[in-house]
């Protein structure tokens, strides 16, 4: 696998290791949470670039990277959609394939009863998108192999949640743009507050929000330990 750099929440950076050749991702700890939104896009994007490329069938005996454990095989669910992934047991991370990150990420939804019945009138079998494996639609609704329930990407709900994302994005960025007179006004706020009081919070060293909480604790449990 390749790590490639992703932004991430908070201003970090996010090293996600990715596999074309068998199209999934492996993410140490809780790396898929901490991707900011335009990096999903990325991923998304990262994905469809590389549609057409035969994918490597995926074996039923998967280990960890960091401890060689055997991977456990986990369902989960994201509002009505369906996704598995396999999970270290030692929660190293878990390995998921493109089209279950996609699942995920709310970007493809299950077929209804109904396309479900259109599409077996037009066709018999179909690639399985999660590990590759034939699903016959005469008898099977889901993958026998991995038991990926068919599904599509739905245009209308891409669009959605494209808008959803870049929405997170630019409020995110508005967000981290405001900091600095956030914590500004912040600052200014405690001082008037203290100087109110009669007293003057120490920020000697404080350089972050998480600074600005401990000044304002330390000030405050300073002047209640003389008030006591």
């Amino acid at each position: 696998m390749a790590a490639e750099a992703f932004e991430g929440r908070y201003g970090q950076q996010v090293a996600i290791d990715l596999c074309h050749e068998c199209g999934a991702f492996w993410f140490d700890g809780a790396e898929s949470l901490l991707l900011a939104p335009r990096a999903v896009l990325e991923l998304m994007a990262a994905i469809h670039e590389r549609r057409a490329e035969a994918r490597t069938p995926l074996g039923h005996a998967l280990s960890c990277p960091r401890c060689r454990q055997r991977l456990a095989r986990t369902a989960d669910l994201q509002r009505a959609t369906r996704f598995s992934y396999w999970r270290c047991p030692a929660d190293h991370g878990r390995f998921i394939t493109f089209f279950d990150f996609l699942r995920e990420k709310n970007f493809v939804r299950p077929l209804s009863p109904q396309e479900l019945a259109e599409l077996r009138r037009n066709v018999r079998t179909l690639t399985c998108s999660s590990c590759g494996a034939p699903v016959d639609l005469e008898h099977d609704s889901a993958c026998r192999y991995c038991q990926a329930p068919l599904a599509l990407v739905d245009a209308r709900q891409v669009e959605r949640v494209l808008d959803e994302l870049k929405e997170a994005e630019a409020e995110r960025k508005r967000a981290v743009g405001e900091l600095p007179l956030r914590l500004a006004a912040d600052r200014a706020h405690v001082d008037r507050v203290f100087a109110e009081l009669g007293e003057t919070p120490d920020w000697t060293g404080v350089n972050d929000s998480f600074g600005v909480l401990q000044g304002g604790l330390a000030a405050v449990a300073g002047l209640l330990g003389r008030r006591g």
